[in-house]
């Protein structure tokens, strides 16, 4: 039963992986530009970029993912399935969106260590 267990495990990790390397060959997703504005009119204030509360982009899964399995390509398996396990899950797709930010700068950490 332990053999089947870990055989289990190995086959996930594996498909982690196959979905980070899918992800890095897919085509990028292409946003679309925002729109020009007309310029202000003479005498009004335009904030500045600094001046405007900056808007975090969400950190995809796919992100994440593409750099856990960068790591675990490079002999890190077992330091990505710590992190995925810190941070509450047993997989990737498990970890709540809301701690990818932190995943990925954590694995991003391990990346500059190997």
């Amino acid at each position: 039963m332990d053999k089947a267990k870990r055989v289990a495990d190995d086959l996930r990790k594996c498909a982690d992986i196959l979905n980070g390397l899918a992800d890095e060959l897919s085509p990028a997703v292409v946003q679309e530009a925002p729109t020009e504005t007309e310029p202000p009119a003479k005498g009004t204030s335009v904030p500045s970029e600094a001046a405007k509360p900056a808007k975090e982009k969400p950190i995809a899964l796919e992100a994440v993912r593409a750099v856990a399995a960068k790591i675990a390509r490079a002999g890190g398996t077992e330091q990505v399935k710590a992190l995925i396990e810190k941070h509450g899950a047993d997989k990737l797709s498990e970890v709540p969106p809301e701690q990818y930010g932190a995943l990925l700068a954590e694995l991003e950490g391990i990346g500059d260590g190997t």
